[in-house]
Formats: structure tokens, C-alpha cells, sequence
């Protein structure tokens, strides 16, 4: 049987010991209604995944003895950066839950001229982002959620961009040009974007002057922001993962 996966805090290994605390602790104990001897994977950000088994219960904690220590083989291999431009509604919540699956290590929310979408005063929102991606995180067997930022402006974007090798620009009027006809080793990856409304024609002409830009089509058909955003960061991790 596949094992769960819980966060603990790093704070809380002590030795051979993880004490299982927060949210996660009730999770397994209230609704997994795990006990005594039972199994399962800790982890806390740091690339390995911890085989613990319970030892005894303390208050609302876990207290587990570590089994062993394994290198986490989900997380990704290259540092793909997704910066997405606001959306409305449910939409981030999806794109926050696939980008962390197919192992995006980041993600940037930014306002751009033809975003509906507003991010101030919703400070709660990157909460539960934050708490999507953590649950994603456990799904999809990587040992760190994702990097959430946000009250990022189009301007902050372009100041940022020069420090990636590779910057994918998902621009609904290129032509014959796709993520396959990317060359080279690229392990810092940026890929952007946009709203429902797309990109003003300044904002797209300001992103393809700049020389790490590959403006690049998703095929023929015109996708949502949210599909584009996913098909995107999959193809990007097919394509430079290895």
C-alpha cells in the first residue's frame, strides 16, 4: 500500500525523532485515524523524505521514530519559474495545483494592463494558494511546495527577467515556433503568461526585444490562460528535465 505523505517542521527532528505537529497531525490522526506502529513519509522541504513509524501520541502531536532517510526523486530537476499575470476566480487555485504537480519551483502573480483580476487587500488568497500547493505537493510525491509571490507589477517582471538563461513567452501570434525548437541546457527557466484579456501590444513588444526571450506558439488553437499556463510548464519540464 502507498504510503501517506505529511509536512512536519524541520525544527521538529530531533535525532532519530520527527514530532508530527499542526494541521498534519490532526489529518492523520483524526481522519486517517492513523495509530500506534502505523507507517508513513515525513517531509519538510529539504529534498529527502523521512520513513517514520508512530511511537506514541502526545496531546494533539505525533511523535515518530525515523526508519529511514531516502533521497526524494519527484523533485524537480531544473528551477522553472512560472510568471503568471492575475486571474479571475478559481483559476490561480488550478494553475497553483497543476504547476506544483508537474514541478514548477515558483510562481509569480503580476498585474498587467489587460488583467480584470486585482490582487490588493487579498492577502487571505495567497494563503490558500500556499495551502493548495502544499496538499499538491504531498500528491505528487515532491518534498517542497511550491514558491508563491505576488503584488508583482508587468515593470518588476522585465527588471527580473535578465536573470534567467531561458525565458518562454506563451504568445498566441507566434508563428511555427515551439518549446521543441528550443536548444541548450537551460536550468533556470522562465516561462510567462497572460491573463484572460492576453498582453497589450506594448507589454508583447517589451517581451520579445529582450535577447533570453523565445516568443513560442502552443499550437493552433488559442487556449485559456489557466491551459496555457499548464501545457506551458509541461512542456517545459519534458523538454529540459533529463
Amino acid at each position: 500500500m502507498k504510503l501517506k505523505r505529511f509536512h512536519f517542521d524541520i525544527n521538529n527532528l530531533i535525532d532519530d525523532t520527527i514530532t508530527l505537529t499542526g494541521q498534519d497531525a490532526v489529518h492523520a490522526k483524526d481522519v486517517m485515524r492513523l495509530k500506534i506502529g502505523d507507517e508513513f513519509i515525513a517531509i519538510c522541504g529539504n529534498g529527502l523524505d523521512y520513513y517514520v513509524k508512530i511511537v506514541e501520541f502526545i496531546d494533539s502531536n505525533i511523535i515518530c521514530k525515523v526508519q529511514k532517510v531516502e533521497q526524494n526523486l519527484a523533485d524537480p530537476q531544473v528551477d522553472v519559474t512560472l510568471y503568471q499575470a492575475l486571474l479571475k476566480a478559481d483559476k490561480l487555485d488550478l494553475v497553483v495545483q497543476k504547476a506544483t504537480e508537474i514541478g514548477v519551483q515558483k510562481i509569480v502573480l503580476f498585474q498587467s494592463e489587460f488583467c480584470v483580476a486585482k490582487w490588493q487587500g487579498k492577502s487571505n488568497k495567497l494563503d490558500r494558494l500556499n495551502k493548495i500547493s502544499v496538499e499538491a505537493t504531498k500528491q505528487c510525491g515532491r518534498s517542497e511546495p511550491i514558491t508563491i509571490v505576488a503584488d508583482y507589477f508587468f515593470s518588476d517582471v522585465l527588471n527580473e527577467l535578465a536573470n534567467y538563461d531561458c525565458v518562454i513567452f506563451a504568445y498566441e501570434n507566434a508563428k511555427d515556433y515551439g518549446i521543441l525548437d528550443i536548444k541548450g541546457d537551460y536550468k533556470k527557466i522562465a516561462i510567462i503568461v497572460g491573463s484572460e484579456g492576453g498582453f497589450s501590444q506594448s507589454e508583447c513588444q517589451a517581451l520579445c526585444k529582450l535577447k533570453n526571450v523565445h516568443c513560442i506558439t502552443l499550437g493552433h488553437r488559442i487556449l485559456r490562460a489557466e491551459t496555457a499556463s499548464i501545457v506551458a510548464s509541461a512542456l517545459v519540464m519534458a523538454q529540459f528535465e533529463k
